[in-house]
Order: structure tokens, then sequence, then C-alpha cells
């Protein structure tokens, strides 16, 4: 996906075109199958990426967008996507050393997911502070804006 797919749509028509040109659900799941995810993450991320809303008579493949850009997300924020590793890695390492004895049980809970939000709060940060990420959410936003506003329009 490149910097030119975020332009924002003038109108309904241009944005139910530019969502719906997102890769197809084949493409989507060659991409899925070829990382190494687990198969129930893969069946997750598949699954979201077939949700489609219908209106009127469009259809609109709202998952197969989302699954773009969370893809494209991933390439264009490296800090986000470091800091959640390193999160999931920390509470992951909590859990089995800390979820193993019952009174602690519920401290390790409470801590795994503490650091899997500072691992996320990091890397956004970070990000953030590039100003990349400001720049590229206001840009995905405004793609959804124009829908809403065509949505209420019919």
């Amino acid at each position: 996906m490149s910097d030119a797919e975020f332009a924002q749509p003038k109108s309904f028509e241009e944005a139910l075109e530019l969502v719906n040109s997102s890769p197809n659900l084949r493409k989507v799941k060659a991409y899925i199958d070829n990382t190494d995810l687990s198969a129930d993450m893969k069946a997750v991320l598949y699954d979201i990426a077939k949700v489609t809303v219908k209106v009127g008579e469009t259809t609109i493949a709202i998952g197969r967008r989302i699954f773009d850009i969370a893809k494209w997300m991933v390439t264009k924020f490296p800090n986000l996507t470091i800091g959640t590793l390193v999160g999931v890695v920390v509470a992951a390492v909590i859990a089995s050393t800390l979820g193993t004895i019952a009174p602690l049980a519920g401290l390790a809970a409470l801590l795994s997911k503490l650091a899997v939000l500072l691992g996320v709060g990091k890397g956004f940060i970070d990000d953030l502070r590039s100003n990349v990420a400001k720049e590229q959410m206001d840009r995905v936003a405004a793609q959804f804006d124009v829908l809403r506003a065509g949505l209420s329009r019919s």
C-alpha cells in the first residue's frame, strides 16, 4: 500500500472505490498463510478480512481494508511493532513465572497486561515523536469519514 492510497477521497463513490480496491480474499489468505502466526491467529485474521457491510445494494469490503491498513501500519510504524512485540514477550515471561504461583496469579495477569500496554504506548510515542503516526492516522481517518458522510446521506 502506498501513501497515494491514503489520499482523502472527495466523494462517497471515491471512498467506496478505495475501500473495495483492497486485495481480494485469496491474496489476503495467501499473505496470512505465509506468516509464522499460529493457526488460531491466522483464522482470526482471515475472519476479520471477510467482514463486509451491506448498505442497500452496495457491499463494502471493510474487513479487507482494515487488514490492508493494519499490514501497512506494521511496515510504516516500526517502533509500534517492536514495542508491541517486546511487551508481549515480557508479558509471557511474567505470566509463566509469576502465574505458576497461586497467590501471585492475579498480580501476574495485571503485570502482563501492563507490560503489553507499556510496550504499545512506548512504541507509539516514539512514532509520534517522529510525527509520522499523526499524519498517517489522519489519512486513514479521513478515508472512513467520507464513507460515514455518504452513509448518512443515503
